[in-house]
């Protein structure tokens, strides 16, 4: 058996994702949000209390167009404007109980049927993907660490 490349993990990868997306299109095709407007959703859920020129940053956008975002997003019931108790002239956005039930189903959808294709899995093959995704996280994060100190 020849060694695995870079290539055929990718490959892998795909066809994973694709099933991934396949298996999940129902709960994703039902959604009235463009792509922008679900990864600012994604964006808020990990950064609660995230202020309008942090989204702006975040999308390398405008302070104009991610003020639209916003107002797309809080007319659709998923997001909410409160003034920051520190500085009334900054607005803050957080997920509503709408928007944080959004991304906790669409998430779980995924996560729970990973889980029933993982306990498929052989004992050693469940180990060894375990160690090759701890390995991989751990590259990730040490070029996250790399980038950081490089930009200072």
């Amino acid at each position: 058996m020849s060694q695995p490349s870079t290539e055929d993990a990718l490959a892998a990868y795909k066809t994973l994702h694709r099933a991934l997306l396949t298996s999940t299109a129902g709960k994703w095709r039902d959604l009235d949000l463009s792509m922008q407007q679900l990864r600012a959703i994604y964006f808020l859920r990990d950064e609660e209390g995230m202020s309008v020129g942090r989204l702006a940053e975040l999308f390398g956008i405008g302070l104009p167009a991610a003020s639209l975002l916003a107002d797309r997003l809080v007319r659709s019931g998923y997001v909410e404007r409160r003034d920051d108790p520190a500085d009334r002239r900054r607005v803050l956005l957080s997920l509503t109980r709408t928007g944080l039930r959004l991304v906790t189903d669409l998430r779980e959808g995924s996560h729970s049927l990973l889980r029933r294709w993982m306990s498929s899995l052989s004992d050693e093959d469940l180990a060894a993907l375990t160690r090759g995704w701890r390995a991989l996280a751990e590259v990730a994060s040490n070029h996250g660490r790399v980038m950081e100190h490089s930009a200072l």
